[in-house]
């Protein structure tokens, strides 16, 4: 028997669920389930069912009790002089399961066991399945006593997010408390770990957000302030100086630690015993391909995690990638410090600030850092932290000879007994035994090599009938030895579909492949692509470090590309490639209008075996784009090496809202330069132009005046050249907006007065609002306030037409600014608290911090001076939060 409380009352039998009647029959039954194995008077049970109970409710029970012992038989007995009782067996109510995990969890967080505490607990929680009971019409002890068990789940609740908390998973918190602040606005503790979940994932403007709302929904149904915590907490946030850095964990940043890890245990030793107390630990593991440094190490840093709690780092820096560049530090560290919680705006473009704000966010931090396949030193010299309370496990090839106070490990190959271990992990102790001259054979035949013994191993795991002898066999006709032969044997092996998949994974672009890119490459569904992936992986020619996402040990991706070069002819290897890129192109397109949906791209169609991905909103672009980044960029570079150029500038020009919005200024300024070669080299003047425009806006946006001007003006020129009026408008937008920064006025103004003539002869309603905001923006600059107002107020009734929120907030902005200078506080007021709104809605942190701020100051125009410093205190949470100068300006108002 099965009883189900949390959530709607079910009873099962078997897995089948019984009949259990009306409200008031299913009251009593959940009245009996909450005090299993005990009596429950008839007082207690007529308490329960009815508000205003009948003149005889024992008659009424005893009809319920009849009807609920049909369907339960004699677990439910009558207690002469007592009422009843109903019997339940361990584990068969859900409320018992809860009791105990909840029990569990609290036990492990009073150890200091976080993990344990936090895996406790969501397994609690997960046993709900909504509220409990609520078809019941229940009386009022029931309303009571089901109360009673929301109010445990809701501590729960609050215990798993303190667990959570303290292990930085702070997305996973923030998730679960912003439904449960929805569903109980009156919980003040569910509020403060969502505050404390926000500011320390670096969402400072979010964290007061919070506070707000939680402080509208006290006073409207309470009256009275937030209690002492929230509103130190408020404080907190408001105080703080610098953004909170996310605290990341082994669950985040390291990769999955190895199930079938064998031997190395001195090695392991060295690495995880402690080190100098005044100076960064730094520990590096050199040997060749394929013996095992990363399997080490990530073993060596999960040991380490509890030394290390606070951040753990991860990068695969490609030393010796046959298709991909060392990694550029310089990338590696703009990766580290947005995960650090800066924000793309405020990392620095010199690889020496970028170190120096790397350490200073590490400082004091029990940080460990795993740098994997390091080319050399220069490459990890930047990436070293530089407290006593850091420490770096470093791979590589190669000695690292310069790297001061570095402790070397030289990794050679197995042992032979560490070599039988694996293959008796992977195989069978039983299997090895029965033939130990065999193993002990195959282990030479491999070379003691890791990746070769494992890949041997597995073929054996996999084949059950076979012997050790028959195995050995098999790779004495090979006639390889050491890693190539196993390759060989593995990949012989294979059937067909899942040999020609492997090998053409050597023609992917990037880091690693999804069932959606290996689809592509081979011509496949996603679902095929996906099976023969997951079978890869089991005979260990692929990796996973992500659940979904596959990558190649270098030894084989050299093994892959041999493979293709030998089994496909050029015409197949291109179609391949091309399909592969046509998949990231139609997706990024996709990904594009999600983010923009202003923003028009024109691209060819696809082949028609690819089949993009489409994304549900804003958020799952975004998100695809984060996660495929370095893949994008690989592609951008394999199509213009590839001779498929337009491949080259379609997917650089779908990247660019990506690029913006995210400030991957490197990757934007890389990949557009790369794109701009490959349509100069086939003389595409229209693809030229384009890429010279998003080119010169990024270079703009890193202050490299001269060069952007440089660009936009050699756009301008060749689409004037060709005739394309609808490409001099951009150009000479962006032009006007170069010569604005560097405060040339006039040029600037006769850009964008040509350039909304154009809009206006091609019926671009939403170029000309936008031209008509930068004309006001120059005539606002220069104090007149009057005719700004009016460029102003005709791009806001073009914004209405074209319902784009985000241009229309920033231009009520504008018109609050304008208002101010004409000294209309009133005006200003109303206008700028509509932005604020708008902002808020749509999540722009920096138009809320702007708003904000105009705000605060049409409020001091008005005399309201309280108003306005409370306006500035969240303006300047959000600047620094975005790592914005103008921080330091709107807090001089204060």
């Amino acid at each position: 028997m099965e009883f189900l409380l949390l959530g709607s009352l079910e009873a099962r039998r078997a897995g089948t669920p019984l009949e259990l009647g009306g409200p008031r029959r299913r009251a009593v039954l959940t009245m009996l389930l909450l005090h299993a194995n005990e009596a429950v008077s008839v007082a207690q049970l007529t308490d329960a069912v009815w508000d205003s109970p009948p003149v005889s409710p024992e008659s009424n029970l005893r009809t319920y009790v009849a009807g609920l012992r049909k369907v339960l038989g004699d677990r439910l007995r009558t207690r002469p002089g007592h009422g009843y009782e109903l019997v339940v067996e361990p584990g068969e109510l859900d409320l018992d399961a809860f009791e105990d995990l909840v029990r569990a969890g609290e036990s492990a967080l009073i150890e200091g066991d976080a993990e344990a505490a936090a895996d406790h607990l969501g397994q609690a929680l997960a046993l709900w399945r909504g509220v409990p009971t609520a078809e019941l019409n229940a009386g009022p002890l029931l309303r009571a006593e089901l109360t009673r068990v929301q109010e445990r789940r809701l501590t729960a609740v609050e215990r798993f997010a303190k667990a959570s908390l303290e292990l930085g998973r702070f997305d996973d918190v923030v998730d679960r408390l912003r439904l449960e602040t929805a569903l109980h606005p009156l919980r003040e503790e569910l509020w403060a770990q969502l505050m404390i979940a926000l500011d320390r994932a670096g969402r400072r403007g979010e964290a007061l957000e919070a506070y707000a709302a939680a402080r509208r929904h006290v006073v409207e149904q309470v009256g009275v302030e937030p209690g002492a915590r929230l509103r130190q907490l408020q404080q907190v946030v408001l105080e703080s100086r610098a953004p909170s850095p996310a605290a990341l964990t082994a669950h985040r940043q390291l990769p999955m630690d190895i199930a079938e890890f064998t031997g190395r245990e001195s090695e392991l030793r060295q690495l995880c015993a402690p080190g100098p107390q005044t100076t960064v630990v730094i520990s590096a593991i050199e040997g060749m391909a394929g013996v095992g440094k990363t399997k080490l190490a990530v073993r060596a840093a999960h040991q380490l995690v509890r030394r290390y709690p606070d951040v753990q780092l991860w990068a695969d820096l490609h030393g010796f990638d046959a298709d991909e560049l060392p990694a550029d530090p310089s990338a590696v560290l703009e990766s580290f410090l947005r995960l650090l919680g800066v924000s793309g705006a405020q990392i620095p473009e010199s690889l020496e600030e970028r170190a120096a704000l790397y350490r200073d966010r590490l400082a004091g931090k029990r940080a460990l850092v795993l740098l994997d396949n390091a080319a050399g030193e220069d490459q990890v010299l930047p990436l070293l932290p530089g407290g006593a309370t850091c420490m770096v496990l470093i791979t590589s090839r190669r000695t690292l000879l310069r790297l001061d106070g570095v402790r070397s490990l030289f990794l050679d190959v197995f042992t032979a007994a560490e070599a039988l271990a694996l293959l008796s992990r992977i195989a069978g102790e039983d299997r090895v035994q029965a033939d130990r001259e065999a193993a002990e054979r195959i282990a030479e035949l491999c070379g003691h090599l890791p990746i070769a013994v494992a890949l041997a191993a597995k073929r054996l795991a996999r084949r059950p009938q076979w012997t050790m002898r028959d195995l050995l066999t098999q790779l004495e006709r090979g006639g390889g030895l050491g890693a190539r032969g196993v390759f060989d044997l593995s990949y012989q092996a294979l059937p067909e579909n899942q040999r020609r998949l492997f090998r053409l994974l050597g023609l992917h672009p990037g880091e690693d492949v999804t069932a959606e890119s290996a689809a592509a490459l081979a011509g496949l569904t996603a679902f095929e692509a996906g099976d023969l992936l997951e079978t890869l992986l089991d005979e260990h020619l692929l990796q996973q470090h992500t659940p979904g996402r596959y990558s190649l040990h270098d030894l084989l991706r050299a093994y892959a590309a041999e493979q293709v070069a030998a089994a496909e002819p050029p015409p197949a290897r291109a179609l391949a490639r091309r399909r592969v890129l046509d998949w990231y192109v139609n997706t990024a397109w996709r990904s594009a209008q999600r983010l923009n949906p202003q923003r028009k791209l024109e691209i060819a169609a696809p082949d028609p075996a690819v089949h993009p991905r489409s994304f549900a909103d804003r958020d799952a672009a975004l998100l695809w784009c984060d996660t495929e980044r370095a893949n994008l960029v690989a592609a951008v570079r394999e199509a213009a090496e590839h001779d498929l150029p337009e491949h080259s500038w379609s997917l650089a020009q779908c990247l660019w809202d990506f690029f913006n919005l995210r400030k991957h200024w490197a990757d934007w300024i890389d990949t557009h330069g790369i794109a701009l070669a490959a349509a100069r080299s086939v003389g595409d003047r229209a693809a030229e132009g384009r890429m010279l425009i998003t080119l010169g806006i990024a270079l703009r946006e890193v202050r490299r005046h001269d060069e952007a001007i440089e660009h936009t003006q050699r756009a301008l020129a060749i689409f004037r050249a060709t005739g394309d009026r609808s490409r001099q408008e951009p150009a000479l937008n962006n032009l006007g907006i170069a010569y604005m920064v560097q405060g040339r006025v006039d040029e600037a103004l006769a850009c964008y007065e040509q350039s909304a003539e154009i809009a206006r002869e091609l019926g671009n309603a939403h170029t000309e609002a936008v031209l008509l905001n930068n004309i006001g923006l120059l005539h606002a600059d220069a104090g007149r306030f009057d005719v700004a107002l009016a460029r102003y107020l005709r791009a806001l009734e073009i914004r209405q037409e074209i319902k784009d929120p985000y241009s229309e907030a920033i231009l009520l902005n504008n018109i609050g600014e304008a208002h101010r200078g004409l000294l209309d506080f009133a005006g200003a007021a109303s206008v700028v608290d509509r932005a604020l709104e708008v902002f808020r809605e749509i999540g722009d942190l920096y138009g809320q911090a702007e708003s904000l701020d105009n705000l605060g100051l049409a409020l001091d125009g008005l005399g309201d001076r309280r108003g306005a410093e409370k306006c500035w205190l969240e303006s300047v949470a959000l600047f620094e939060e975005l790592g914005e100068p103008k921080a330091d300006e709107v807090r001089g108002r204060l």
